[in-house]
């Protein structure tokens, strides 16, 4: 991420340009957390500019998770796919890519660019003492690929889905999301403002906010973590 916004800064017409780094040293994720970078992981950045105004911008977390369900489900037929909002994914549930979206606008709120980094755990995960759930790796879930072959497999289907929601809109990625959303019996356990709370699911704002029934008052969670 931090490599194409130096790209940027030097020419601003840059568009559709993807890095993938084979180690990094200073990796990190949504509100700064870090990272674990493994060599014969995939640390991926994707630069984009949408076209588009900031409250479609989370939109692209979705559709990004949506492209790595496809990647995972193209690799083998057996495993148990999960999307965890807000941009996790899940392989018989346990965290294998994590998503971060970095953006730049004007004082209009019109997206000058978007980069969206990508982590995937092919080779190595991270082992936790204490989290809300656990890490694993596509060669643990016994799920073998070359790094670049899953690469170039995942950057299609990104952009194939990319470009299908700049002519569509964000309905088709919505739909593929939900129907793959980790939830027990419909309830959803959100951690949001360091508290935490159950409700019943009732369904994804176009902004990427969460909708649940709690006490029977629907409730709109734009901020926080979905646990498990």
């Amino acid at each position: 991420n931090l490599k194409l916004k130096s790209l940027i800064k030097k020419n601003k017409k840059s568009n559709y340009l993807c890095i993938s780094a084979n180690y990094q040293s200073n990796g990190y994720g949504r509100n700064k957390a870090k990272w674990y970078s493994y060599v014969g992981n995939i640390h991926l950045s994707i630069l984009i500019k949408p076209n588009c105004y900031l409250n479609k911008v989370n939109q692209l977390s979705f559709l990004t998770s949506v492209s790595l369900g496809e990647l995972f489900y193209n690799l083998s037929k057996k495993v148990k796919i999960n999307y965890k909002w807000p941009n996790d994914i899940l392989l018989n549930k346990k965290k294998v890519a994590g998503i971060i979206i970095e953006t730049s606008s004007n004082i209009k709120s019109k997206v000058n660019w978007v980069i969206i980094g990508v982590g995937i755990n092919i080779k190595k995960y991270p082992k936790f003492e204490k989290i809300e759930f656990q890490a694993t790796s596509l060669n643990k879930e016994e799920i073998f690929v070359q790094k670049r072959v899953a690469l170039n497999l995942f950057i299609n289907y990104f952009f194939n889905n990319y470009f299908d929601w700049k002519r569509n809109g964000f309905a088709k990625v919505k739909r593929k999301w939900l129907s793959n959303l980790y939830k027990e019996k419909n309830k959803i356990i959100v951690k949001s403002n360091n508290e935490i709370v159950k409700g019943t699911f009732v369904n994804l704002y176009n902004d990427g906010s969460l909708k649940l029934l709690i006490n029977n008052k629907a409730k709109k969670f734009s901020f926080g973590n979905q646990i498990i």
